[in-house]
């Protein structure tokens, strides 16, 4: 049966979703995560197989809308789609940026400001068709205020330089049983050292009752308003947008930083699948 596949492909995790001509709903699955721009060719081909292992014999794949962090540019695209065409080599073959996703999820046709608030973050002015400007992310080393790698990097720093109470301090090293020299092994010499960082965002979700722990993921989220949301034309009068963990397990704070900078959250989602089915089922309706 001809269908098309709608992939996600973050950093931490591939959401994908079948679309049967016919109009069968299936339950969407999840593979490894790629980042088109820091994976090598290696981990994109093992990741696609991993995805092309969950779809069923007969269900033949026709077109893909593969949208993935880490495609910034045309020649990152052009990389990710040669890759995709080894594996199925669909009559269409369609390869944007995460943000892209995320914009025609949160807004469909309408104009908004989009923004992604996951492993990394993002932000982009969305014109109701295509992205009119983007502040750039630049990476959790220059930028990705606000993601799941910037409050992990805040997180561990102020714990290693003795700033969290100790007895947070003290909870931290009782949870993770981790030395000064393995945290550094892993952010300085290890692979994926923003997923690592990452991973600590469920402790700060767990002490949140603590208000040093909430006034840190509060700063954070402002920082991520601040640079990224306020710098766009007209911002103010601009229905604003997230999607990703982050947004949704800390929707309450997000919500504090944005309204303390005289913004609304118009709305929030864990995920931008959904709004992607949406999208190209109507894609769909309008063939």
């Amino acid at each position: 049966m001809k269908s098309k596949l709608l992939i996600d492909a973050g950093s931490t995790k591939v959401e994908c979703q079948l679309l049967p001509a016919d109009g069968t709903i299936l339950s969407p699955f999840q593979t490894e995560g790629i980042n088109a721009l820091l994976s090598d060719r290696e981990h994109i081909s093992s990741a696609l197989r991993s995805v092309a292992k969950n779809i069923p014999d007969k269900y033949e794949i026709e077109a893909i809308h593969y949208y993935g962090a880490g495609c910034a540019t045309p020649e990152i695209c052009e990389k990710m789609r040669l890759a995709i065409n080894e594996i199925w080599n669909p009559s269409i073959c369609e390869v944007n940026s995460d943000l892209l996703a995320a914009a025609r999820s949160l807004f469909g046709d309408r104009k908004g400001i989009a923004c992604i608030l996951g492993t990394g973050s993002n932000s982009c002015l969305y014109d109701g068709v295509s992205i009119s400007k983007q502040i750039p992310s630049l990476g959790f080393i220059l930028g990705d205020e606000g993601s799941g790698a910037a409050l992990g990097k805040r997180l561990v720093s102020d714990v290693l330089k003795e700033q969290l109470p100790v007895s947070m301090r003290d909870l931290f090293f009782e949870r993770y049983n981790l030395t000064l020299a393995e945290i550094l092994d892993k952010v300085y010499r290890q692979k994926s050292p923003n997923k690592y960082l990452a991973s600590f965002v469920p402790f700060l979700k767990e002490n949140l009752w603590n208000p040093y722990i909430y006034s840190l993921v509060l700063k954070e989220l402002t920082r991520f308003v601040k640079r990224n949301v306020a710098m766009y034309p007209g911002a103010h009068s601009l229905q604003v947008s997230f999607t990703g963990s982050i947004a949704y397990n800390f929707c309450n704070i997000l919500k504090e930083a944005t309204s303390s900078l005289g913004y609304s959250v118009y709305s929030v989602s864990e995920t931008p699948m959904q709004g992607l089915i949406d999208y190209h089922k109507y894609e769909n309706n309008e063939e």
